[in-house]
């Protein structure tokens, strides 16, 4: 796995892939995009204090949306997000970690075959 750059719309930004061997070529998958952090751990921050932002507004409003429509609407949008984010921390942490075990093992440059080679099959 590594952090890869992309040019979007001008702008840098980075995600988080892993190599893969696709009829005889490496081609990569994106696991979890990062923005235009280019470091995981910066990215991971980011994230968190979005979903501390996102809680706090919800508690906060809660209390009031059976009161309004719109605040019930704009409750039920915030808690969306909360989901949202919630998955996005845990994908983040996830490819954080097998980036971080990719690096400590010095495979990080192979990519896994996902075809098994003739001379193995039974």
């Amino acid at each position: 796995m590594q952090v890869r750059r992309k040019m979007i719309g001008g702008q840098e930004c980075y995600e988080i892939v892993e190599a893969f061997h696709h009829r005889g070529k490496v081609e990569y998958r994106s696991v979890v995009p990062l923005g235009t952090d280019p470091d995981p751990e910066e990215s991971l921050r980011k994230h968190q204090e979005s979903l501390i932002d996102v809680t706090r507004a919800l508690i906060r409003l809660q209390p009031l949306q059976d009161a309004d429509p719109a605040i019930r609407r704009k409750c039920d949008t915030l808690a969306s997000r909360l989901k949202d984010e919630q998955e996005r921390i845990g994908l983040l942490i996830d490819a954080i970690e097998r980036l971080d075990d990719a690096d400590a093992g010095g495979d990080a440059a192979q990519p896994e075959n996902e075809e098994t080679p003739e001379a193995e099959k039974p």
